[in-house]
């Protein structure tokens, strides 16, 4: 099975549901329009992020109803394609039709009527465009496109430096989650890690998932706000804010792990360390999983 091909067979309504709902309620009354700001159609990043996530994990619950998914897919192991965001098709909805049909009450003029939904077709166009980007800048930090060298010595002393404040304030965790001996066993770039912390957890959301050459499972995290200290500087800057996560091939079959998918709430467990030649932090080895 293909499975790269799966999210880019599902429709992208539900993407679209979420912020243009929030659109239209800003416009519902007249009143409200006079208070627009200068660009009502701006969209944060963590919007973005937080939509595709709620698309995903849509599809993946709706996966055996009627007009879901096909049966024997496993939803978040593919990207969504750029063709599929910006054709027609994937527009074309009843839960999208039906907001519409809302602003053409008889309390609202057809001036308003028309206006809102020149703002929702406008706000799709954006949308679409930013998720297209979301998925590229993923792809490219997952697959380590643009890190084939190592970030310039001034760039990894600022690392160095940063490190060392952070790990004075957060100290390694112990308990049973945790792995004595080699920490960094079976991690092919094992020269590369600086540890953090032996012993790390981490709360969030799966965003993108790939099997990597050498084997990892890899995947990209939106972390929980109480663990944002485990990212820094250069995660913020390539990873688009996101936690890399690894688990090796020795772990990928152990009781303790559950590969998850993109869309899962997932506790971790595993090294927190710092990649030297790409700047980043990580938890990898990664050697526990459960999904929330």
């Amino acid at each position: 099975m293909d499975l790269n091909k799966y999210a880019a067979r599902l429709p992208a309504w539900f993407l679209i549901l979420v912020l243009s709902s929030s659109l239209i309620m800003s416009y519902v009354s007249q009143s409200l329009l006079s208070k627009v700001s200068a660009d009502p159609f701006v969209i944060s990043n963590d919007q973005v992020k937080d939509t595709y996530l709620m698309y995903v994990k849509l599809k993946t619950s709706q996966g055996q109803v009627q007009g879901g998914p096909p049966a024997g897919c496993q939803p978040g192991l593919g990207q969504l394609e750029k063709e599929d965001l910006q054709s027609d098709n994937a527009l074309c909805n009843p839960g999208l039709e039906n907001m519409k049909n809302k602003v053409t009450n008889d309390e609202l003029d057809n001036n308003l009527v028309n206006q809102l939904s020149k703002n929702i077709d406008k706000k799709e166009t954006i949308l679409k465009d930013k998720l297209e980007k979301l998925r590229e800048r993923m792809e490219k930090a997952i697959s380590e496109e643009e890190e084939q060298q190592p970030i310039p010595p001034d760039q990894q002393k600022k690392v160095d430096d940063d490190d060392k404040k952070t790990v004075e304030v957060h100290k390694s965790i112990a308990g049973d989650n945790c792995r004595n001996g080699n920490v960094l066993s079976g991690a092919s770039n094992e020269e590369d890690l600086k540890v953090l912390a032996e012993c790390q957890e981490a709360v969030g959301d799966v965003m993108h998932t790939k099997k990597m050459d050498d084997g990892d499972y890899k995947f990209l995290l939106k972390l929980d706000d109480k663990y944002d200290f485990l990212i820094n500087d250069k995660n913020n800057e390539k990873t688009d804010g996101l936690l890399v996560v690894e688990v090796v091939p020795d772990d990928q079959n152990i009781d303790s792990v559950v590969l998850p998918e993109s869309g899962d709430k997932v506790h971790i467990w595993g090294a927190w360390v710092t990649d030297k030649p790409k700047g980043w932090h990580e938890i990898h080895p990664t050697w526990q999983i459960t999904k929330e």
